[in-house]
């Protein structure tokens, strides 16, 4: 059915820049609690007598949960204010990590650890809804780059200070302690001064009979979104991507499989985050000219070139064995460039053919739903692989062959994407034309 396509909030520079800073701050979050697990797990396993399966069982629990919370916390944004429904879910919910870090043994840690990470599942796909809002097409991919730029540097500033914290003997449970505080901390920064550029429904709370009716209309918007052939390729892509676990792993690769120490090894993480930082910040740029260049095709393209050219660096960086920290530091630079890549093409493919109030539904089934189940298994997988054939051969094959067959595959993009993007901007030059419709799905 047609749906209305509204034009984004307009707001001044200041005003946008202070939102694209605290939408990052609520990003950062989950991926720097992700960041000091890696850097920390060294600790954890010798306090705990772990093995490195454990690892990739923490990374797995922790994204799977976000299958199962992710869409209800879209709800919760849909029903009321998402401004308050993001302070929650990726500030407030801080608590459970601060918990996990008081956590007496492994199995206690897994289950609190588990339970603030079904928070954080939420805050990616309501703060992307937003910032969807806040700009038009032509500058979504450099707006998505300044967002996962900055969750780069808050992540390659964070992982060295953590990695400091080995030093002391209980140095992981200050980790999770600080990440919890910080989160806290921003929760509330979100409550006083972000801007919804959407209104807030003014509806009353619902009664039971309202639920039901609303849980059908969402249960219609995850049909309308299977019905756009682009996002059921995307969700298939994502499935069969294993590029996120390259640097939950990196560092225990390099502890493990190379013999530095915890403090050593997580000297790659600001050069990763650095690479990363450049490939969101002149990725997102070169990809919208590329976009405007050829608004049919631009954007699959650079997909298909970030994702071929991170799988020849991942082989590099995992299958070559260099003698210098310095040496893996570079080449991680160049990793996180190309990693840097994925979200500001991706994100943009999704805004480009999902009706603006379905966008907070997609991005939740696509990236806390499909893309965090697809993490979780491959984490899972590398750290089993990892206990029989080493980190060294789990990586190769998660991150190198199965990214490279991925880059190919994506070609199949090319005509639904053209097809897709092409009717939801004529909607959006009609946007009366079937009022009836997208009063349906409010």
């Amino acid at each position: 059915m047609t749906t209305e396509v509204a034009s984004p909030t307009k707001f001044q520079r200041g005003r946008r820049g202070k939102n694209l800073a605290l939408l990052t701050g609520s990003t950062a979050m989950d991926n720097a609690e992700s960041s000091m697990t890696s850097v920390m797990f060294p600790l954890m396993r010798e306090a705990m007598g772990l093995s490195s399966a454990a690892l990739g069982t923490i990374v797995a629990v922790s994204k799977a949960v976000g299958v199962f919370t992710a869409i209800p916390w879209a709800f919760l944004a849909r029903r009321y204010s998402r401004k308050s429904v993001l302070a929650v879910c990726s500030g407030f919910w801080g608590i459970w990590v601060i918990l996990a870090g008081l956590s007496s043994n492994f199995t206690q840690f897994l289950v609190l650890y588990a339970i603030g990470a079904a928070g954080f599942a939420g805050a990616g796909a309501i703060a992307l809804s937003i910032l969807g809002d806040l700009y038009e097409d032509s500058r979504r991919g450099r707006a998505t780059g300044l967002v996962y730029g900055g969750v780069a540097i808050i992540t390659g500033v964070s992982a060295p200070v953590f990695g400091l914290l080995s030093r002391f003997e209980d140095g992981w449970r200050y980790g999770y302690i600080t990440t919890g505080g910080i989160c806290i901390v921003i929760g509330v920064l979100i409550m006083i001064f972000l801007d919804d550029p959407k209104p807030t429904d003014e509806n009353p709370q619902p009664t039971v009979d309202q639920l039901g009716t609303k849980a059908k209309l969402w249960r219609a918007g995850i049909r309308e979104l299977l019905a756009i052939k682009t996002f059921r390729y995307i969700l298939i892509q994502r499935i069969f991507s294993g590029q996120n676990v390259i640097m939950s792993f990196s560092i225990v690769f390099l502890v493990e499989e190379h013999g530095f120490t915890t403090t050593t090894a997580s000297i790659i993480a600001p050069p990763f985050a650095i690479g990363y930082l450049a490939g969101t910040f002149v990725g997102g740029r070169v990809n919208d000219a590329v976009h405007v260049m050829r608004p049919r095709s631009g954007r699959i393209l650079m997909l298909q070139a970030s994702q071929l050219g991170f799988a020849l660096a991942a082989l590099v960086a995992t299958q070559i064995s260099w003698n210098s920290i310095g040496v893996y530091a570079a080449v991680f630079a160049i990793v996180g460039v190309l990693q840097g890549q994925v979200p500001v093409v991706n994100r943009p493919i999704i805004m480009a053919v999902v009706p603006p109030e379905l966008r907070a539904l997609a991005f939740a089934v696509s990236l806390s739903t499909v893309e965090a189940l697809a993490y979780a298994g491959y984490a899972f997988l590398v750290g089993i692989l990892g206990d029989r054939i080493g980190l060294q051969g789990a990586l190769f094959i998660v991150t190198v062959v199965l990214t490279a067959v991925n880059g190919v595959a994506s070609g199949a993009l090319y005509r639904p994407y053209a097809r897709d993007s092409a009717s939801l901007l004529t909607a959006s030059v009609n946007p009366l034309s079937d009022q009836n419709a997208h009063s349906e799905i409010r």
